[in-house]
């Protein structure tokens, strides 16, 4: 991933404490104790301890009243894949897809839930994956979110995660809240309905992966030579045209 500078710089003595196995206790009461947060049928044994609302049972929101079943059925249409893990790091949701045969950008599933995070990650993207948690738990000069491109040299796949710290009513940390999404289809539409494109520029002294495997005519990667300015058009606003510069 590209990492941001700011994130680069943090002492790795400090965030690679972080316990990925989600063995403390949330500060907010809410860790579920007496189930072995490895076990494949976490959620159902969870959720039967707790009593927790399901199907019809509605939930009060702090801006709306919807059932489970609509919140559920939301939040698997919602774009991206999303995820949130608590401030014990253990991971507690995420967007299950609709799709049974469609691949995750970042591979969840059933399983996974009440696992420490580590569990959800690669043993070499763990130390960054930590950063970014303890970044947004300690907020190094005012940093609430983490926003990062993975580069892969395609400009018909730009993979992009996001990573937002949620507070409580108190402000105090209260985990995680992770997007991922290839926003490629969504450059693509708005470059084609706004008469814009994508372009390499061939001064920029980041993003050099993306250069080496671009489809220089795509609809949203056209050559570089685009970016070479042209005589001033008239607006065009039915079509964004005059942007094409």
């Amino acid at each position: 991933m590209a990492e941001p500078k700011w994130l680069k710089d943090m002492n790795p003595d400090e965030y690679l404490k972080e316990d990925y196995e989600a063995n403390g206790e949330a500060k907010a009461g809410t860790t579920i104790h007496g189930i072995d947060k490895d076990d494949p049928d976490w959620l159902d044994k969870a959720a039967k301890k707790v009593n927790a609302a399901e199907g019809n049972d509605y939930v009060k929101l702090d801006a709306g009243l919807m059932t489970v079943n609509q919140l559920n059925w939301m939040l698997r249409n919602t774009i991206g894949e999303m995820t949130f893990v608590d401030d014990n790091n253990q991971l507690l949701w995420y967007n299950r897809p609709i799709d049974p045969n469609y691949k995750m950008l970042a591979s969840r599933k059933p399983s996974d839930i009440g696992n420490g995070i580590g569990k959800c990650h690669p043993k070499q993207a763990t130390a960054t994956a930590k950063k970014v948690t303890h970044a947004l738990r300690t907020q190094p000069d005012g940093h609430d979110e983490v926003e990062m491109p993975v580069p892969n040299g395609n400009l018909k796949k730009l993979i992009y995660h996001r990573y937002k710290r949620v507070e409580d009513d108190e402000g105090n940390y209260a985990g995680t809240y992770e997007w991922v999404q290839d926003i490629y289809p969504l450059v693509k539409y708005f470059c084609e309905t706004t008469g814009q494109k994508l372009v390499i520029d061939p001064d920029a002294t980041t993003g050099a992966t993306y250069r080496k495997n671009s489809d220089t005519d795509a609809v949203s990667g056209a050559s570089s030579k685009e970016t070479e300015k042209k005589p001033e058009e008239k607006p065009d606003t039915s079509t964004g045209a005059s942007q094409h510069e």
